[in-house]
């Protein structure tokens, strides 16, 4: 005989009580029980009698939600992004200024300032742009809005 740790119900057919039981403490043991059982003898076993306790329900899982995926664009490639810097943005910008104009557009603005930083500095060495110095946050101002020479 082995015990569930669920325990068991018991049914005392003479008054008809119930009860379930379980292990209360380390000493109620598989040998503790057979010991027990061992102080009388079986008149009669009837399975219906002896049920293991409903086990204990558990919160269903919810599933996992699923963000949806990003509306936004992947960045375009520099070229692109110099073009219309170049292009779009006004004579005296910050990175600020580049975000927005990506975000407009529907490409995730992060992403956009995170590259920015690159493409100043592309500009700055191809003498685009310059950095307006003592300004802040930092302006950059465009010197040439030739395209013709990035491609």
């Amino acid at each position: 005989m082995k015990i569930k740790p669920l325990g068991y119900r018991i049914i005392d057919e003479e008054s008809g009580m119930i009860f379930e039981v379980i292990p209360k403490t380390k000493e109620a043991t598989q040998e503790f029980v057979e010991e027990f059982f061992d102080s009388f003898k079986i008149l009669k076993v009837e399975t219906s009698k002896i049920e293991p306790l409903r086990e204990e329900k558990k919160p269903p899982r919810k599933p996992k939600s699923k963000r949806p995926k990003s509306e936004k664009k992947v960045i375009p490639n520099p070229v692109q992004r110099h073009i219309k810097e170049l292009t779009d943005l006004p004579e005296e910008f910050t990175i600020g200024d580049i975000g927005d104009l990506f975000e407009k557009d529907g490409y995730d603005r992060k992403k956009i300032i995170d590259n920015s930083y690159h493409d100043i500095n592309d500009l700055i060495d191809k003498n685009k742009i310059i950095y307006i110095e003592g300004t802040k946050p930092k302006k950059y101002k465009i010197v040439s809005r030739d395209t013709s020479d990035l491609g």
